[in-house]
């Protein structure tokens, strides 16, 4: 791998890096501020909704419990939120290089194609859990100086687990932009896929029919939700190792075969030039 790539990604990445994680680190701060205050009536509020509400958000959790109120009140939208940061890095990753006539200049230099996607997949991976550290900073931060029972266990894991379900997202969104040659259509897929996998996850809770489809949701493979409630489900992370390592093994071999845009571009004006010059 090419160590000034990979320099050079975090830093294309740095300020939505720290941008994304000190944005939600600030409400993931505020709701953790607040617990002390409206946890003891946090479970008769939640109570006098409508159990279809209820389960329409997940019900599994104990919501007397501090691991319930986190679950409910960050946990719930936090790997959507996030999965915006992953889709705008993993579509840039390449065809924002692409786009902007900069992948030439790199692939002009001694490095081959497989080094320079690797360090740009590398990059993904690293600026994801960056944001994810930044969010346990502030998160343990924060507890130190306040007096919560908290199962450092469980809330760890449900943090972490975040980290392989955002890098699922950025090379799953590296694929759709290669495959697609388009980084807007890209990102507004993965947009909707995830956006409709929220909500159709969400309704199997209701509706017995959408259980059996669990699987073809992407929302479900995150299993921070039950580290915090009961037990991770094995099945489910294993299905998330296997749907990254086959997002990448699609986009390494992808790219190894794509013709550059401003390459290809230049090729057909020259064509063009050769036929209308008079003879």
């Amino acid at each position: 791998m090419s160590e000034p790539l990979l320099t050079k990604t975090l830093g294309d990445l740095r300020n939505q890096i720290l941008a994304w994680g000190l944005g939600m680190g600030f409400l993931l701060f505020m709701t953790v501020l607040v617990y002390p205050s409206i946890g003891p009536s946090y479970e008769n509020l939640l109570n006098e909704l409508p159990q279809e509400f209820q389960a329409f958000w997940g019900s599994d959790l104990d919501i007397g419990s501090f691991e319930g109120y986190l679950g409910a009140e960050f946990f719930n939208y936090t790997p959507i939120a996030l999965a915006v940061f992953a889709i705008l890095a993993g579509t840039s990753s390449i065809l924002g290089e692409e786009t902007q006539g900069t992948l030439d200049l790199l692939l002009s230099q001694p490095i081959s194609r497989l080094r320079l996607i690797s360090g740009k997949l590398a990059g993904l991976v690293i600026a994801n859990g960056l944001v994810v550290m930044i969010l346990l900073a502030i998160f343990f931060g924060t507890l130190v100086f306040m007096d919560i029972d908290v199962k450092i266990g469980r809330t760890m894991v449900a943090f972490l687990l975040l980290w392989p379900f955002l890098t699922a997202i950025s090379f799953l969104s590296v694929l759709l932009s290669l495959l697609l040659s388009n980084r807007l259509f890209a990102g507004t897929v993965m947009a909707v896929l995830l956006v409709a996998s929220f909500i159709l996850d969400s309704l199997a809770n209701l509706e017995s029919g959408l259980e059996p489809l669990r699987p073809i949701y992407l929302t479900t493979y995150y299993q921070g939700g039950n580290a915090l409630g009961s037990e991770v489900s094995w099945a489910y992370i294993a299905g998330l190792t296997g749907i990254l390592f086959v997002a990448l093994s699609l986009s390494l071999w992808l790219f190894l075969r794509r013709d550059i845009a401003v390459q290809r571009s230049i090729g057909i004006r020259t064509r063009l030039m050769a036929l209308i010059r008079p003879r």
